[in-house]
């Protein structure tokens, strides 16, 4: 949702227990179950191709400085056709900060490749810098994200410390490294808690409920049909060069194998999104997921194929359509007393006035 939330003005302070039928209440009424909300999405692809034609076109003309203001637009654009408990999200970024984080990124980039033309012994150390970079600049970015996200009239923030990134950085490349790389899935763990752990909605934080197994499973049962439909294309393949069967059928088998190749990506991505919203708490409350991984890693083929037969063209229809089954799939399993849960959201952070006036809170995202 990694991928952001908005200020929808309002002459007056949102209302959600008008909003929500009594706790313990669902919407149909029935006693027995928590209320259910649902996420809405307003937005069009047609209206959202001249935002991005826009973007495109001014990106290309400033030699991409641009590029701030329309990821703003953009943004902007998403959250605020995003519809939660009859509010809107919004994000109040400002592109002016963006582009200043944007340059830092680009300077650390800089700082770091050039140590390889001076002399090439140096660019180990420059490849090092880079990496020991990343933490410190996703963090900025996420801190950046949160705060400039807003459902109504409550603000989001996001309270992880460079120490503590940086220690998930170090655990993850232990990890990979101990394991041969067999453990790598577990690294989106770490990193899908990190970024929920310290979210917060107001005072009412974030939570991510599940464990490193259920990546595990999102990256390696793709991985396994892929590999079982490889042996068996390889096997396919070797008795037909002894069979003497025609280049056409070896064609088609080929194509096969590219197909299923182009499926399982996808196919990963829409587990990862399943395996991480439908094990997220805010407060008490649980979201769910309705997405179903075969439908979702289908919109993210054919939207790729979309993408590259149109030239780029279909990228505003093919970005609606996912974000729209992204956000309708999911909904709100309300599990707190309507009362406390809006107090708690309504209420900013205990050190947001401090963090508001850090210099770092930027947005380094390239």
């Amino acid at each position: 949702m990694q991928q952001h939330i908005h200020d929808q003005a309002a002459t007056q302070p949102p209302n959600l227990p008008s909003a929500l039928p009594p706790l313990g209440m669902s919407p149909f009424g029935s006693p027995s179950a928590p209320p259910v909300y649902r996420f809405k999405f307003h937005g069009n692809a047609s209206e959202y191709f001249g935002i991005w034609i826009v973007n495109i076109i001014l990106t290309i003309i400033t030699l991409s400085l641009y590029s701030p203001w329309a990821k703003v637009r953009r943004l902007r654009y998403f959250y605020q056709n995003t519809e939660f408990a009859q509010r809107r999200f919004d994000f109040t970024g400002i592109p002016k900060k963006i582009l200043v984080g944007r340059l830092i990124a680009i300077g650390v980039w800089l700082g770091a490749s050039s140590l390889g033309y001076w002399s090439p012994r140096l660019a180990p150390y420059g490849v090092v810098i880079l990496y020991l970079a990343m933490p410190w600049l996703l963090r900025a970015t996420m801190r950046f994200t949160a705060r400039n996200s807003k459902l109504g009239n409550s603000r989001f923030y996001f309270s992880g410390t460079t120490r503590r990134v940086y220690g998930q950085f170090v655990l993850a490349i232990l990890i990979t490294i101990v394991t041969l790389g067999l453990f790598a899935p577990v690294t989106i763990w770490l990193y899908k808690r990190y970024c929920f752990d310290h979210l917060y909605a107001g005072q009412l934080q974030f939570k991510l409920d599940n464990d490193w197994f259920h990546y595990m499973s999102a990256v390696y049962v793709p991985l396994g049909i892929a590999i079982v439909m490889f042996v068996v294309l390889i096997f396919f393949g070797i008795g037909a060069s002894f069979s003497g069967m025609n280049e056409d059928v070896i064609t088609m088998m080929v194509l096969i194998y590219f197909a299923f190749i182009v499926i399982v990506g996808p196919l990963i991505l829409a587990r990862i999104y399943i395996a991480t919203w439908n094990h997220i708490k805010v407060g008490n409350s649980r979201f769910k997921t309705e997405c179903n991984q075969w439908r979702y890693s289908w919109i993210l083929a054919t939207n790729w194929v979309a993408r590259m037969l149109s030239f780029g063209l279909l990228t505003p229809w093919a970005a609606i359509r996912l974000h729209r089954y992204q956000v309708e799939s999911l909904c709100l399993y309300l599990e707190d007393d309507p009362d406390q849960m809006l107090n708690m959201v309504q209420k900013d952070h205990n050190a947001i006035a401090e963090e508001i006036s850090d210099i770092f809170d930027l947005d380094i995202s390239l």
